[in-house]
């Protein structure tokens, strides 16, 4: 399959850091979230909230919404990003230089 669990590590470190657990933290965190996945032999959206709590108390029920492959695309709307806004912008300004 060519979408995994393991692409989304980022945005559950963000989801930390929205939490307000420091980066430097979040970013080991999410590691250990994929290395325990991969330990158990599933996705890293098949760990529990309990499980992903044994790693740091911040995580609650709302951690779920992290496994969403579209939104997490969506979400990075800085220039040059992945959301459909921003690449749209970029259609936008290339159709222009071009005409």
């Amino acid at each position: 399959q060519c979408l995994t669990g393991d692409m989304l590590a980022t945005d559950l470190a963000e989801y930390l850091v929205r939490k307000g657990v420091p980066f430097r933290q979040t970013h080991h965190i999410s590691g250990a979230a994929v290395k325990m996945a991969e330990d158990r032999g599933c996705q890293i959206s098949d760990l529990s909230v309990s499980d992903l709590k044994t790693l740091h108390e911040a995580f609650e029920d709302d951690v779920l919404l992290v496994w969403n492959f579209e939104k997490s695309v969506d979400n990075r709307s800085s220039i040059g990003g992945t959301s459909r806004v921003t690449v749209q912008a970029q259609i936008d300004h290339l159709k222009q230089w071009l005409n």
